[in-house]
């Protein structure tokens, strides 16, 4: 399997588990990194996600 693909495939499902609500400490556990930095470098966030993260703080 192309290293790329494994790549893409693991960002694309770990950001949809992210979007799904599920908790980053539980994604974490699933994706076996031991670091949030690490996971969080996988994680894709839309501008939209940044605006309605904004609206509900402020």
């Amino acid at each position: 399997m192309n290293k790329l693909f494994v790549i893409i495939f693991r960002r694309t499902a770990l950001t949809q588990m992210h979007n799904a609500g599920i908790l980053l400490r539980h994604i974490q556990k699933i994706s076996g990194h031991h670091e949030l930095g690490t996971l969080q470098r996988y994680l894709e966030v839309s501008p939209e996600q940044k605006r309605k993260a904004v609206w509900m703080i402020g």
